[in-house]
């Protein structure tokens, strides 16, 4: 679980999801409180104005009434406050605060204390929630006070205020969380391709020249990474050359004097000696012969795959090495090679595999063994014996160059089954080592 969250934790998309959840958390918090702010503040002067207009209105229309004053408002504007439906209301009041003439449903005995100093008030009283506004009269002494119920369908402002926090603040929340699913949709397709870059750098084979990451559809923050890996590619596969070169200059540069010391060797009269000597020769040569395999190996693995007649390949190799492999006191047979087996592969290093597999039986098992090639109709050939055989432990210690099972002898300083291993690889198949129903050990190569 904590390995599960540190990966989540390191994820580019983890971290940009967590950012916007974050900020989108944050504008459900502020943005109702932000918002009611505004429109409330944009409400109050919108009232403001609105009230103020009334009471410059009601001001007009005040008339002397014997000792007193009162609002005589022309007929269109009776009927405004003469109902409760808008819940619009007025007051006359003296410098004392005496209220002298008032609508139909004004309520004066709600009013608070200072609702009659001059400023715009809101205040609260049962059900209604009102506004107020107190404007000198032009002789000095009067008090025009309009106030609103809120709570009346009249209150348009009000209704906008309430719609807009209930309606089109969640809409504008609802398109806050649509953002993460839209960064999803747009930077999935772009991590895909960064996971596909990422496979493709698992792929590639360190033995092999000539990879390269592909740098087409990548973001463009990416290409300075896959720029460098490629040009570490190219220098990785210019040591590589360097090395194939090196191996093939030793290898043809020892064939003439080793050819000339098994010349002499043959020479010498004293038969053990000679005999001696010759094993030591043929070492050598093995080992030369081995190195310059790895030198051709890298070249021929760029050719094309064609159909190979698998059959008549195995058919050859052993009529080549058969003289050898007798001569060295082993016998060898071949099995299951009455069918024609066709495989895509390339004939010449499919020869260097196979004759590495004979050759090291013929090395690593004792005179009078038997080795056996067998033909599967599948597309599999296996070399086995019946030798000392391999341990378990050893078998996967084989294929690594330099290593031998049985350091009192040597199969060309360990490169024989490191070789068959990097053809087979070319030829997208696998190299199986196990116990050989002969009783000693068995190496399959599967092409299926």
């Amino acid at each position: 679980m904590k390995t599960l969250v540190r990966h989540a934790a390191r994820s580019f998309l983890t971290r940009i999801l967590a950012v916007e959840i974050a900020t989108i958390l944050a504008a459900c918090v502020l943005l109702p409180v932000i918002a009611r702010s505004v429109l409330e503040s944009s409400v109050r002067a919108i009232e403001e104005t609105m009230l103020s207009q009334q009471a410059g209105m009601v001001a007009q229309h005040i008339r002397p009434s014997g000792e007193s004053w009162r609002v005589d408002l022309p007929p269109e504007l009776v009927p405004i406050y003469a109902s409760g439906y808008d819940g619009r209301a007025y007051a006359l009041v003296d410098g004392k605060g005496h209220v002298l003439d008032a609508s139909p449903f004004a309520l004066p005995t709600s009013w608070p204390a200072d609702f009659r100093k001059g400023l715009l008030t809101h205040f609260s009283a049962g059900p209604m929630v009102g506004l107020g506004l107190t404007v000198p009269e032009a002789r000095g002494y009067l008090r025009v006070i309009v106030t609103q119920d809120q709570a009346r369908p009249g209150v348009v402002v009000d209704d906008v205020v309430r719609k807009f926090l209930s309606r089109d603040l969640v809409l504008l929340v609802g398109l806050l969380l649509l953002m993460p699913v839209a960064n999803v949709a747009m930077l999935w397709p772009l991590l895909r391709r960064l996971r596909r870059s990422a496979q493709e750098a698992a792929d590639l084979d360190p033995q092999s020249a000539g990879g390269r990451l592909d740098p087409e559809g990548l973001p463009i923050e990416t290409l300075a990474l896959v720029e460098a890996v490629n040009d570490l590619l190219g220098r990785v596969e210019a040591v590589l050359r360097l090395q194939e070169e090196f191996a093939g200059n030793v290898a043809h540069e020892l064939r003439t004097p080793l050819a000339t010391l098994r010349l002499e060797v043959a020479k010498l009269p004293d038969d053990a000696t000679r005999a001696v000597l010759a094993r030591e020769i043929e070492r050598i040569a093995h080992v030369l012969a081995q190195l310059r395999d790895l030198a051709s190996l890298e070249d021929a693995a760029r050719l094309a795959l064609v159909p190979v007649d698998l059959t008549a390949l195995v058919i050859a190799v052993v009529a080549e090495l058969t003289p050898a492999v007798l001569a060295s006191g082993r016998s060898i047979a071949v099995t299951g090679s009455e069918a024609i087996i066709t495989v895509q592969g390339h004939r010449g290093l499919l020869t260097m595999a196979l004759t590495n597999l004979i050759s090291n039986a013929r090395i690593h098992t004792p005179p009078g063994s038997l080795i056996e090639v067998e033909l599967d109709p599948a597309g599999r050939v296996s070399v086995s014996d019946d030798g000392p055989g391999v341990t378990e432990a050893d078998q996967s210690k084989l294929l690594r160059r330099f290593w031998r099972a049985d350091h009192r002898r040597s199969d060309g300083a360990g490169l024989g089954l490191s070789i068959v291993q990097r053809i087979i690889a070319v030829h997208h198949g696998r190299l199986i080592i196990d116990a050989s129903p002969l009783g000693g050990a068995r190496f399959t190569i599967d092409l299926t």
